[in-house]
């Protein structure tokens, strides 16, 4: 299939191969719909169109398309194509709390959900992140391509930012509508968020046996690779905070080491204490290319606050001793675009 990542505007993305193929139906997910907690990663991931929209390897024959008046209720909303829409989705829904009906066009099969705001909710349908959680309408998604996918907005309960909606009242409306249209694809009958949903120990025992001994194959490898690779990445430019690092520092301390009380062999440690120098060194005597140094100097260039270029150093160490910053600091601003001191730094030449 192909994985079209958007840009900043339409007709402006690339491309990207994956060599999955998906040529039955993907097994349904045992967890119900999770409504998304990062809030803030959400508003900016759609500000910064990182959205993909997936076009499959061949065509399908859409024998089961939504129309109008197989509707049971008179929706609040024309029927939107997930691929030619998309803008328009995203646009005329923010801030706007109700209810939805996703439909595959191939085969029939429906989905009810709803959101606070319908514009974010919709959104995640385009979320590299979501699409590779192996939930059945993320398979389908995967497997079908958006453009064999329908969506009607059955309800608008109001302006979160200004009227009286609440998620209550949505919640209570999205139930409404499984009951009426019953879809196949709301494996949990109970309209509602699951966070704060936990498997039982019974079920995580069930899950745990089940996965074992069956690694991730190659194309799905390849496939996860292809949807969290570079700006796709959910951590993209991200740093974690003082916070964060002392939390994971403090998970893996004493007994709760994975290493703790485990007696390392006499040759694991022989290896591990063994001279790295010289001869002993598995890069001796090997010379490296002009591409890997270049790599391994990782190039620093200055520019002021203008965006004129001021100077290049051949790699980090040199721009710390002229520059007088701290290595940490200058990684912390590397091709974020923010300033530090009136400078910017990049890894490459910006034209």
């Amino acid at each position: 299939m192909l994985l079209k990542s958007e840009g900043n505007g339409e007709g402006n993305g690339h491309y990207k191969e994956s060599s999955s193929s998906f040529n039955s139906d993907p097994e349904p997910e045992l967890e119900p719909e999770q409504e998304p907690e990062y809030a803030n990663f959400l508003k900016q991931t759609i500000e910064n169109n990182n959205l993909i929209t997936v076009n499959p390897n061949r065509k399908f024959s859409q024998e089961q398309r939504l129309v109008l008046m197989n509707l049971k209720v008179t929706p609040a909303s024309p029927i939107y194509n997930l691929l030619k829409d998309r803008n328009t989705i995203l646009k005329e829904y923010k801030n706007k709390g109700g209810v939805y009906l996703i439909h595959i066009n191939v085969n029939g099969k429906q989905y009810v959900g709803s959101g606070m705001d319908l514009s974010k909710r919709l959104a995640t349908y385009y979320f590299p992140s979501r699409l590779a959680d192996g939930r059945f309408i993320s398979n389908s998604i995967l497997k079908y391509g958006h453009g064999n996918f329908s969506v009607v907005i059955l309800a608008v309960l109001g302006n979160t930012l200004t009227d009286a909606c609440t998620k209550t009242s949505i919640i209570y409306k999205e139930q409404e509508y499984i009951h009426l249209y019953k879809p196949i694809l709301n494996l949990n009958p109970v309209a509602g968020s699951s966070v704060g949903f936990k498997h039982s120990e019974e079920s995580k025992k069930l899950i745990s046996e089940f996965r074992k001994g069956k690694p991730l194959s190659k194309s799905t490898k390849i496939r996860l690779s292809a949807l969290f690779s570079g700006e796709l990445n959910p951590f993209w430019s991200k740093v974690h905070s003082a916070t964060t690092l002392e939390k994971v520092s403090r998970a893996k301390v004493g007994d709760l080491n994975p290493m703790f009380n485990k007696i390392k062999s006499k040759e694991f440690l022989a290896h591990m204490n063994k001279d790295r120098k010289g001869s002993n060194n598995p890069m001796y005597g090997k010379p490296k290319s002009e591409a890997t140094l270049a790599k391994l100097r990782k190039k620093v260039y200055i520019y002021n606050s203008s965006r004129q270029f001021i100077k290049c150093y051949d790699s980090l160490g040199y721009a710390v001793k002229d520059l007088r910053i701290a290595a940490e600091t200058i990684k912390k601003y590397l091709d974020t675009d923010k300033l530090y001191k009136d400078q910017s730094f990049y890894s490459e030449y910006i034209s």
